[in-house]
């Protein structure tokens, strides 16, 4: 039991370890920092979609309340891209959850 807590504190603080070096080294041109796998903080987010919906409205409600409190022009111009983030994360999020609506009554019908 104590060895299984060890060996995943061990791999917790080798992943740090991983994120650390990436900071640091990520804009030094032609330093390896890996194979090119996405960090488990980062992957984990799309096997959970109601976590992407969630991040999706944090960015849109911001921009809803700054949009209906000023109707300024440039303050709409200046909410395009993360509107298009925060919807895409929403649209994303609301596919993978049909998605795994479908595939798990595809599993209970065999």
């Amino acid at each position: 039991m104590k060895d299984n807590k060890s060996n995943k504190k061990n791999e917790f603080e080798k992943e740090l370890d991983n994120l650390k070096e990436w900071e640091e080294n990520q804009y030094n041109p032609g330093y390896y920092i890996g194979t090119g796998r996405i960090p488990e903080p980062i992957k984990g987010v799309g096997k959970y979609p109601f976590i992407q919906i969630i991040i999706g409205l944090i960015i849109l409600i911001p921009m809803i309340i700054a949009v209906i409190d000023e109707t300024d022009v440039l303050n709409i111009i200046s909410f395009i891209i993360p509107a298009i983030i925060g919807l895409s994360l929403i649209y994303g999020g609301i596919i993978k959850l049909i998605n795994m609506k479908k595939f798990r009554k595809g599993n209970k019908m065999h």
